[in-house]
């Protein structure tokens, strides 16, 4: 029975893990059963048997990358920090992620950009809660005088939040124009995010 279990577990894992990486490069209607059953190795049976089909599978997979940014947020609310620091660190924390993680961002960024009808809930329920974030810390800032301007601060956090999705979306293509080796991308982000907070105040 244990090793039944353990196999189980193995099998899930790899058809989530394989979805995940062809969500990652394709939206979901261009991503088909056969092509997640022949990356994984496991029979296309067993997607619906773990998953109930490609939809709710879809749905595991942003699901799985959501919680990675929420427990992200969670802990730098707890931390004891100017907001502003805190604003640099979520921006140095979200390259950290893209280098372990490199689905995530993109599938994020996907779902932001161009929502599937049918998860449009979840985009709503949780996707929106990064832009909140942002914002929240950048009106924190703002109380705080750390951050001088008289734009709103939800505008702000989307400025923000595009150059960093547009950055982590072309960076294997933009490189050698930006001038960043491999590993540097949280110090190229950073200092992108502290030359326009410092035009907010000119």
């Amino acid at each position: 029975m244990m090793i039944g279990s353990e196999n189980i577990a193995t099998s899930a894992e790899k058809i989530l893990q394989a979805a995940t990486g062809l969500f990652a490069l394709n939206n979901f209607n261009a991503v088909s059963i056969k092509q997640i059953a022949n990356a994984s190795g496991c029979n296309s049976a067993l997607i619906s048997y773990y998953f109930g089909g490609k939809k709710n599978l879809y749905q595991e997979v942003l699901n799985a990358q959501a919680v990675v940014f929420f427990k992200l947020i969670d802990d730098i609310r707890k931390m004891d920090m100017s907001p502003l620091s805190k604003l640099r660190h979520y921006v140095d924390a979200l390259s950290k992620i893209q280098e372990t993680n490199p689905e995530s961002i993109p599938l994020i960024c996907r779902e932001l950009l161009a929502p599937q009808p049918i998860f449009e809930k979840f985009v709503k329920n949780k996707l929106y809660a990064l832009h909140q974030f942002m914002t929240e810390l950048v009106t924190e800032a703002i109380e705080c005088n750390e951050i001088h301007t008289e734009i709103k601060p939800t505008h702000v956090a989307f400025t923000l939040e595009s150059t960093i999705m547009f950055f982590f979306l072309t960076q294997n293509q933009v490189r050698e124009l930006g001038n960043y080796a491999p590993g540097e991308q949280g110090a190229y982000l950073t200092q992108v995010l502290n030359t326009y907070l410092a035009s907010l105040s000119r």
